[in-house]
């Protein structure tokens, strides 16, 4: 009850501790993941608010609880790196990101359940602010994108596959970017690309196109809406809905609201919930609450958040996940 209790206050605030005992560090841009086998979810590292120091601590929240998990090895810490849940060997995988001392990192971590693994794969260069999503068709790892060591903007495609890396190459290719989104349709069997932002000599410019992938067609632009325009956003596949789901970012402000996509156009739903918020907030589907939870990111008081969301795909509603103890 009293962790419950605990929950329930902390949908409404930022900087508190879902769990009474123990909790992670508040974080701009949290990576999470959601392990299905073990029907957790996790954090890795990023750059702690308090401390002012990148982390590589991992986490695991589950029965309402956070636990920190303490290996002898572990990952160099940083931030602005990607995780996905490989579900075919059923790991978390980790890749790049900026170290504590500034330095951008081409390492790839495995995370069993027990151990951090180094995977020796020569693949895409040091980078940050890219991003890593899981084909549950095939089993792939797909990267796109971020920033290299000169803070230039990248636009190469790489998958991992066979414990190793292979650079795709498209016909067309999307404009390079970083703080963008990249999920797999799984219904539709499709990589879907959305917004970002790219660095230039004359300013920063905003994407507000949608791109998708196959393995037939490559990359292909599907939308291109500068009024949906936005970096620092959070997006995930509903299993529920069958859909994309989108969520806050920044553009000349922090943003909000709730949009999908199926393939042709994205739609808003218009309904309460998670306040406007940028920082990335993290977006996964969560198997055994059957919806899409969404964790953080950062408020208008550019103050990182802790609090949990789930996306009702069945009635395109949010409310706070509090998930109830086991025990």
């Amino acid at each position: 009850m009293i962790n419950l209790l605990a929950l329930i206050i902390c949908v409404s605030i930022s900087n508190c501790d879902p769990s009474i005992e123990d909790s992670p560090c508040p974080r701009n841009q949290p990576v999470m993941a959601y392990a299905a086998k073990d029907d957790a979810i996790f954090l890795f590292g990023g750059y702690c608010s308090t401390t002012k120091k990148r982390l590589n601590d991992l986490w695991q929240f589950k029965n309402s609880q956070w636990k920190e998990i303490k290996q002898d090895e572990a990952p160099a810490a940083r931030s602005g790196h990607a995780m996905v849940y490989d579900t075919f060997n059923d790991r978390l995988l980790v890749f790049g990101g900026k170290s504590e001392a500034g330095q951008l990192l081409d390492d790839l971590w495995s995370w069993n359940g027990s151990v951090w693994s180094k995977l020796e794969a020569t693949g895409p260069a040091p980078r940050q602010s890219h991003t890593l999503a899981f084909n549950s068709s095939t089993g792939e790892v797909f990267l796109f994108g971020g920033s290299n060591v000169e803070k230039q903007s990248l636009d190469d495609t790489w998958i991992f596959k066979d414990e190793g890396w292979e650079r795709i190459n498209s016909a067309s290719v999307p404009p390079a970017r970083l703080q963008h989104t990249l999920v797999h349709d799984a219904e539709r069997k499709k990589m879907v690309l959305f917004g970002g932002f790219d660095r230039t000599e004359s300013g920063k410019i905003v994407y507000g196109d949608t791109w998708e992938w196959d393995k037939t067609k490559g990359w292909e632009l599907k939308d291109n809406n500068e009024q949906l325009a936005r970096d620092h956003h959070g997006m995930a596949y509903d299993l529920t809905s069958k859909s994309t789901i989108l969520f806050g970012g920044y553009n000349q402000g922090y943003l909000g609201g709730t949009w999908h996509w199926k393939g042709e156009a994205w739609v808003k739903h218009q309904h309460s919930g998670p306040s406007e918020r940028a920082g990335k907030p993290s977006l996964f589907y969560h198997a055994a609450a059957q919806g899409i939870i969404l964790f953080g990111g950062w408020d208008q008081g550019n103050r990182p958040l802790m609090d949990f969301w789930k996306y009702d795909g069945h009635t395109n509603s949010w409310s706070p996940f509090l998930p109830l103890s086991k025990d």
